[in-house]
């Protein structure tokens, strides 16, 4: 029968658990773990001893994305995956149904001390919705993270003007080696679309003759097992078709004729196989250097594309669908940057109207 103790040490409390004899060494086995407070090494030595009729935090957390899996995308199985991953150190040993408020905030701020706002909001976002999913299965009657709130994080976003995105394709352009960074570059600034979509682009979902891309595929890293994973868009709103400016047409046109008919997907490698994304960030860091650009990361030059347009007069709206957001809250919230320049503009239009009626 397994025996075990607690003893405080420096405002802690450590669990010492009694193994027993180890067969082959004859020496004795112990398990130790170290809580912030004696209930919370009470309830974990309390699983230790019988765990019979409960479930750890982890283990209900498994169970739920198991049983997730059928209503969400590869991608996002994949990423809420490596989440709670990142979660599995923090959380307690002890049955997920006695977690209360309290211990949960104190979960809430240990991991504030190694991640972003931004991140650990996503985490919590996760349990909560996992606890949720418990209520409805009548497990628990109380979801322990629901309204805690995370300060969020101010992001400064760096964009280029019109000027320095002509001047870092031009650079593109002439690098020696794939032409396929070239065009996938060019893709990702004329359209906003992300870097997992423009590697899933396949040549069937672009209409060259109306000038259009149909965006339905994506391709992953899969930065556990290595390889990559094809998955559908991120939401119901990424599957969307954006309409191409002639320039980007002519370049696609050019690069269809280069690869010839065997090619499948629109950037691809010499062997006509899908490029690695790390490859591709690799050497836009490179031409970035080289230009002397501010740096940006390749999901900026959504970014940067959107910024552009928002600050040329195209209605926000357009932009939602071109960059497949959900709500246009989220088109709002991204590029409120842009919206002060726009404000005065507003007010000299009213002006005029006002004290200069025709």
């Amino acid at each position: 029968m397994r025996k075990g103790h607690i003893k405080e040490r420096n405002g802690r409390f450590q669990i010492t658990l009694d193994l027993g004899t180890d067969p082959a060494t004859k020496k004795r086995k112990r398990h130790y773990s170290t809580h912030s407070s004696r209930q919370e090494a009470k309830d974990a030595l309390a699983y230790l001893l019988d765990p019979s009729g409960q479930q750890t935090v982890n283990d209900f957390l498994d169970e739920w994305l198991s049983l997730t899996t059928n209503n969400l995308s590869a991608n996002t199985v994949y990423v809420y995956g490596r989440y709670l991953k990142m979660l599995k150190d923090y959380l307690p040993l002890i049955d997920y149904r006695k977690i209360r408020r309290k211990q949960a905030e104190k979960i809430i701020s240990e991991l504030l001390r190694k991640y972003k706002p931004g991140t650990l909001a996503v985490m919590r976002r996760l349990l909560s919705t996992a606890y949720n999913r418990a209520i409805t299965w009548e497990e628990t009657d109380f979801n322990p993270f629901k309204g805690i709130r995370i300060k969020a994080e101010h992001v400064e976003r760096e964009v280029w003007t019109p000027g320095q995105v002509a001047a870092f394709l031009s650079a593109a352009k002439e690098r020696q080696g794939n032409p396929s960074y070239y065009v996938a570059y060019m893709i990702a600034l004329y359209t906003g679309m992300r870097k997992s979509e423009i590697l899933g682009l396949r040549w069937k979902n672009v209409d060259l003759t109306e000038g259009s891309i149909a965006v339905k595929e994506a391709i992953h890293n899969d930065y556990d097992k290595g390889g990559k994973f094809v998955s559908g868009t991120k939401t119901r709103a990424s599957r969307r078709n954006i309409a191409m400016p002639g320039e980007l047409i002519a370049v696609l046109n050019t690069h269809r004729e280069r690869l010839g008919e065997e090619a499948e997907y629109v950037i691809v490698t010499n062997k006509l196989t899908p490029i690695n994304q790390r490859n591709l960030t690799k050497a836009m860091y490179e031409i970035i250097r080289n230009v002397g650009h501010p740096l940006i990361r390749f999901h900026d030059f959504l970014h940067t594309h959107a910024s552009i347009l928002l600050a040329n007069g195209v209605n926000v709206k357009v932009i939602q669908e071109r960059l497949g957001h959900s709500r246009i809250s989220t088109t709002f919230d991204t590029y409120s940057h842009v919206f002060p320049s726009q404000q005065r503009e507003a007010a000299d239009l009213f002006d005029r109207l006002i004290c200069n009626p025709e």
